[in-house]
């Protein structure tokens, strides 16, 4: 029976899947039925949204039919998550901003171990002691920093005109040619790796004030041996927005709490790196410049009050190349990573794909419910769910045409 029906009927739908591809629906209630079959190729909503229009259904039904004939029935968590690291070295500001000129990016929140273990760090650059030198009445040629010739070039390519220093991969044995103002790591001597961002002359006047120089590398095989693993700082999306105010996530509070020892530091360092290595983290000045992670999520935080029925529509319309639909949560990890994306909504709650139909919670996808606490006849405008701001924990029934903003998802 249909809780809180002004007229109770007994509904029959049954929904079945033929070898072909097709869908066969059949639906009653009281003394009315439809029956329809979808072809294998037609887009749901627009069929399901003909066929009850013509039935003469309401538009709650033909939401029945849409949440139960949508993905398969106990799908669970929807969020896909990806990390991506980038060997240019930026500042802690010019970071964000590179990595927030990708969709549904930014810089890399880490939320709990698991997530750690997705991080691969290891490919770094390094400025060695080769460079381009320009003698009187004779063509510019390459040499190491003892005066020595290239006698092995062992280039990963032609260098351009425009490149007067080298520096070596990790993980590869060839020299690349480099403008000489870039800012890379570099290595002092064949066994010096110093995790510091130079360019070429300001490395070179590191090295000269330890007494040493940059390393000279002379063949492929000293390039192996001396351009190995090494710990070194990335950027994460970490700061502080006050001078001593608290560390956190760009997308929420601080979680993750491997420190390296002594940290954190409160000594003029307000943004964090983590090490490549240890997966450590140590505070830095903003202005230093490191590798950089970002992280890629597949939710789409749409800053428009709209009520729960056009939320869904916006959604679906989101983009013609992939396939959206307001969000499904579950509790735990989940939720909480919801919540965080949440808070950056300007409304207190946002509108998932929880819609209450036939007598249950629903997710719009057919994910699993896994909510026990929510009311289990709820009054006719706390039909649809929301999350919110302050309730890490669990979703709020909410007035369906009430507007606010909106979680969706790529489910492509």
């Amino acid at each position: 029976m249909l809780c809180g029906a002004a007229t109770q009927q007994m509904v029959d739908l049954s929904v079945r899947q033929s070898n072909d591809g097709r869908t066969d629906i059949q639906l009653h209630v009281g003394g009315f039925s439809v029956s329809a079959r979808r072809p294998r190729d037609e887009h749901r909503d627009g069929f399901l949204t003909m066929m009850m229009t013509k039935s003469g259904f309401s538009r709650p039904f033909l939401l029945l039919l849409l949440f139960l004939c949508g993905a398969a029935p106990g799908l669970g968590s929807v969020v896909v998550k990806q990390y991506s690291y980038f060997q240019a070295h930026h500042t802690w500001h010019e970071a964000q901003r590179f990595c927030s000129s990708f969709t549904s990016t930014d810089l890399a929140t880490i939320d709990k171990k698991l997530d750690v273990g997705q991080l691969h760090l290891d490919a770094y650059r390094a400025w060695i002691g080769l460079h381009k030198v320009t003698y009187p009445g004779s063509p510019a040629d390459w040499e190491w920093k003892d005066g020595q010739c290239l006698n092995d070039p062992n280039w990963a390519e032609e260098p351009l005109q425009s490149h007067g220093c080298a520096s070596v991969l990790y993980n590869h044995d060839k020299y690349y040619g480099t403008n000489c103002e870039g800012y890379f790591f570099f290595f002092c001597n064949k066994n010096s790796f110093v995790p510091q961002s130079k360019t070429w002359a300001e490395a070179q006047g590191h090295c000269k004030g330890h007494n040493t120089d940059l390393a000279i590398l002379p063949g492929g095989q000293d390039v192996t041996d001396a351009v190995i693993k090494q710990d070194f700082p990335v950027w994460i999306g970490v700061r502080r927005e006050d001078r001593g105010g608290t560390l956190r996530w760009s997308s929420g509070f601080l979680e993750y709490g491997k420190w390296a020892l002594g940290e954190p530091g409160n000594l003029g360092g307000d943004c964090v790196s983590i090490s490549s290595t240890d997966k450590e983290m140590s505070t830095q000045m903003c202005s230093a410049r490191f590798p950089v992670v970002c992280r890629w999520d597949n939710l789409v935080l749409v800053k428009e009050n709209k009520t729960w029925e056009e939320a869904l529509e916006h959604c679906r319309l989101l983009d013609s190349d992939r396939y959206h639909d307001l969000v499904s949560v579950q509790p735990g990890d989940d939720h909480g990573y919801m919540t965080e994306k949440v808070e950056q909504a300007d409304t207190q709650e946002v509108w998932t794909g929880l819609r209450f139909l036939a007598g249950e919670w629903r997710w719009v996808n057919a994910a699993a419910m896994l909510y026990p606490d929510l009311p289990t006849c709820p009054p006719v405008r706390q039909r649809c769910g929301a999350l919110s701001k302050d309730d890490w924990n669990g979703l709020l029934p909410a007035d369906c045409a009430e507007k606010r903003n909106f979680l969706c998802y790529n489910r492509d």
